[in-house]
């Protein structure tokens, strides 16, 4: 029992050094986007180039298909894939930040939450540049502008905070048995389609059942909801608050059982 409470001790004091850290994971999350755009003329304007493409290609198209107002439909997918992308990198990318980041472990022995706050910081960043084309599409689609609106800056900060104990989970299983990576990548595939990004709920109830049972949609519609419908769902936030207390329970249990053993498994 005091060996537990010991290890439960050290897993706060890891995040404790992650949050002290804030100027060490910043700048390596700022570091890593312009890593990735090194070499790019535009740079990370990509990052909200890219879907705005997709969005534009797809958006008319679906938007006829399922008799939907184009300008509800944009926003809907628009919205969607910019909080699914965030979310599925961060899962993903934690899975390999531990093993890809050894060295930084190794050599300036920084906690495993700088690396996870690390993994969040940068999808956040890319976040910042997609927000630019939502916010260039609602001006050009005439998107009403509400109050439920100043509720986003808190949306964020939860939805990162719910993906990162699911980071930190992932990331724990993903360096013991490496297979785990391509598991959580094909089953990020099959939520993709199950998840309500590119169709609506609304138009089926049977579809409707399905998206409830689907916590991504939750975590989806507390950023989608107030910016494209000006309104709170409060079912979805009774939810995602269930899951992000009960969550960072279990990852904080499982980071503290298995804190002391993540360095023989790199």
């Amino acid at each position: 029992m005091i060996s537990f409470q010991r290890e439960i001790v050290s897993a706060l004091d890891d995040f404790n050094q992650g949050v002290k850290n804030r100027h060490i994971w910043s700048e390596l999350g700022l570091n890593d986007v312009r890593n990735r755009y090194s070499r790019s003329k535009l740079g990370a304007i990509w990052a909200g180039l890219s879907i705005l493409i997709f969005v534009c290609a797809l958006g008319p198209v679906y938007a006829t298909l399922m008799g939907v107002e184009l300008r509800v439909y944009m926003i809907h997918l628009l919205l969607g894939f910019i909080v699914w992308n965030f979310a599925s990198s961060v899962i993903l990318e934690s899975g390999s930040e531990f093993i890809n980041s050894a060295n930084y472990l190794i050599s300036f022995q920084l906690s495993y939450s700088t690396l996870l706050l690390r993994v969040v910081w940068r999808n956040l960043i890319v976040v910042g540049y997609q927000m630019l084309v939502f916010v260039l599409i609602a001006l050009l689609l005439r998107q009403p502008l509400g109050i439920s609106w100043l509720i986003l800056p808190v949306s964020i900060v939860l939805v990162s905070l719910n993906m990162l104990w699911l980071g930190l989970l992932v990331g724990v299983f993903a360096t013991r048995f490496r297979d785990l990576a391509e598991v959580v990548n094909n089953v990020l595939r099959l939520a993709f389609f199950v998840t309500p990004i590119i169709w609506i709920p609304d138009l089926n109830s049977s579809l409707a059942s399905v998206a409830n049972l689907n916590p991504f949609y939750h975590l989806i519609e507390l950023v989608r909801a107030p910016l494209l419908l000006n309104s709170l769902p409060l079912n979805s936030w009774l939810i995602f608050l269930g899951l992000l207390c009960g969550g960072w329970v279990i990852a904080l249990l499982v980071f503290a059982k298995c804190r002391s053993r993540i360095a023989f498994w790199i």
